[in-house]
């Protein structure tokens, strides 16, 4: 297990008395270094042709991800749901992914200056996590996946984020003028599609990239991508135990309905509490019953 002492972790070197393993067994735990010390590369299928997908949510009670602001009509993550625990555990997550899953909204959202840090190497970062990465032998930073119908990319998001590696997936409808001027900007646009991106066909492409380890942070859409496919393996949930109601919320997946149920079992939970304003949250991990045949 991983520890440091810095201002995201919400626990210090010495312990953290507000969590408490539940299952599969009772016992003290920390919240620095939980989510590292899973391992996440060593659940990569023996296969190269294939890709281990796992995605995470925060969560109301009543099982709202996200709201919608009545005077702005933006929807974000809550205020009474976001907190430093859970955002440190996100960066656990993201910290050995070979690509991130991003919706393309994001980068509208970045060009007008109001979207979420981009996990793991954006703004203050826990040392351990740089070093984390770097004893993996990874590159400085995952690379981005993107998914996009529209290709109605601003400019100004491209431009910060030169830095990093950009996949933009798309559908074969996308219009040939968008892709060429992304490409010129090197940006690597593949269509896998056509009425939306298919999740299978994209975790193909990525394997064949050598982008193996795949964490989702897109939101509920393109979890129902994930889910319909059979390609996503593992869900990390955090569950604040508030109630927010609204009428106009996101859950975690959003879609037409499955012909049948995608199940979980439940591999870990954890009680944490010291959540938003000290109230308790839920730290679960879920695993598929069926694994994907691919």
């Amino acid at each position: 297990m991983v520890s440091g002492d810095d201002d995201q972790s919400g626990s210090d070197s010495q312990g953290d008395p507000g969590l408490q393993q539940l299952y599969p067994d009772r016992n003290s735990a920390k919240l620095a270094g939980l989510y590292l010390s899973q391992d996440l590369r060593t659940c990569l299928p023996d296969d190269p042709a294939r890709c281990y997908v796992y995605s995470n949510f925060l969560s109301s009670l009543d099982g709202r991800i996200a709201v919608t602001d009545p005077e702005t009509g933006e929807s974000g993550v809550p205020e009474a749901t976001a907190n430093q625990r859970d955002w440190r555990l996100l960066l656990e997550l993201a910290a050995p992914a070979d690509a991130l899953i991003m919706n393309g909204r994001y980068l509208r959202d970045l060009s007008e200056g109001r979207a979420q840090s981009l996990p793991p190497y954006s703004g203050q970062i826990p040392n351990e996590l740089v070093t984390f990465r770097e004893r993996l032998g990874l590159p400085g930073k995952p690379v981005i996946v993107f998914l996009s119908r529209s290709l109605d990319i601003p400019t100004a998001a491209l431009e910060r984020l030169e830095e990093r590696e950009i996949i933009i997936a798309t559908t074969e409808k996308a219009h040939r003028r968008d892709i060429r001027q992304l490409e010129a900007r090197d940006v690597d646009v593949v269509s896998l599609g056509q009425g939306g991106v298919d999740g299978g066909r994209l975790m193909t492409f990525l394997a064949k990239r050598e982008l193996r380890l795949v964490y989702s942070i897109a939101g509920p859409e393109i979890m129902h991508v994930l889910l319909a496919a059979d390609v996503l393996q593992r869900l990390y949930l955090t569950t604040a135990l508030r109630i927010l109601a609204g009428n106009h919320y996101a859950t975690i997946v959003h879609g037409p309905g499955f012909r049948t149920p995608v199940d979980f079992r439940l591999s870990a939970l954890y009680l944490d509490s010291q959540g938003p304003d000290g109230v308790e949250q839920l730290l679960q991990v879920y695993d598929r019953m069926t694994p994907p045949d691919g």
